[in-house]
């Protein structure tokens, strides 16, 4: 297990992020239109589909941080171009969501335009902490090199909510 300090925080500051957006997103589907009939309702599909956003944002962060990627240079830009437009969407979706759900809710038009930013900045700051902190590198013969306490790397990995209850429970257990 990976036991570099502030990656457990890191996990938590995605996994909150990723609640928060989703349930903004879902809450925002609700939010009835304009024009809307006193009966309106929004349809199934928008409030299902109102939680891809935040769920394709944290499953690339998963790819982007857990894959062991070669270290040639067309591989390095591929990751980082492939995430930009799920990040840039997603943050972009989500911060639409939630300012306007803030915004519904009579909040004023400064917390409305920069309220969403917390969230979006807190998803930035986790996903560079979980890169940060990787213990998986590449010598330049492209040989994996990892730290004693590191996932071994050719078996299966823990699925996140695991790895999340056990990370955030270790790291509240060390708080105290």
């Amino acid at each position: 297990m990976n036991t570099t300090p502030g990656r457990g925080w890191a996990y938590a500051g995605a996994a909150l992020g990723g609640v928060v957006s989703i349930a903004a997103n879902v809450a925002h589907s609700y939010v009835p239109p304009a024009q809307a009939a006193p009966d309106w309702s929004p349809e199934p599909g928008a409030v299902a589909a109102s939680t891809c956003w935040p769920v394709f944002l944290l499953v690339a962060v998963e790819i982007l941080t857990r894959t062991d990627w070669p270290a040639a240079a067309r591989w390095t830009v591929l990751r980082y171009v492939g995430i930009l437009p799920v990040a840039l969407v997603a943050a972009f979706v989500s911060y639409r969501h939630l300012s306007g759900l803030l915004g519904y809710y009579g909040e004023d038009p400064l917390t409305a335009a920069v309220g969403p930013l917390a969230v979006d900045g807190l998803m930035v700051m986790a996903t560079g902490a979980l890169l940060a902190t990787s213990t998986r590198t590449r010598d330049r013969s492209g040989q994996i090199e990892t730290d004693s306490e590191s996932v071994p790397i050719d078996g299966p990995s823990e699925p996140i909510g695991s790895l999340l209850d056990r990370t955030i429970g270790s790291t509240l257990d060390s708080i105290d």
